[in-house]
């Protein structure tokens, strides 16, 4: 999947732990699906890190692995989203936020060099 930079793209990934299929979804459009794992589940308290990735557990971040960008709109379900909800949020029609994470009802704390400023219009 190819991206044209400095542009707002959608990116939402599933993963249905009873069949092990995980897919991406890019701008709307579906990749492939494909095996990941099966039977697992999530464990463990929640933490959930953004923009970082993480050698441990809530830590070993190098800043080299770091995003640098913009994100908005950041949502997590402890379910499967059907491809109709995941067209529905691209429409910009009623969708369900996240029930695990929801940005617009977000508990943050900022760490590093980071900047929050209201959701930008396309084409303003």
């Amino acid at each position: 999947m190819s991206t044209e930079l400095n542009v707002w793209h959608s990116i939402c990934s599933t993963w249905d732990s009873a069949s092990g299929l995980g897919q991406v979804w890019l701008d709307g459009k579906p990749s492939s699906r494909k095996f990941i794992s099966s039977e697992s589940n999530i464990k463990g308290s929640i933490l959930i890190v953004l923009g970082q990735e993480q050698d441990s557990y809530g830590g070993g971040f190098d800043i080299t692995q770091c995003f640098v960008g913009m994100m908005s709109d950041v949502h997590m379900w402890d379910y499967t989203l059907s491809p109709c909800e995941i067209q529905n949020y691209m429409s910009d029609l009623t969708f369900t936020p996240g029930n695990v994470l929801n940005w617009k009802a977000l508990d943050f704390q900022i760490t590093g060099r980071v900047l929050t400023e209201d959701k930008q219009k396309a084409g303003l």
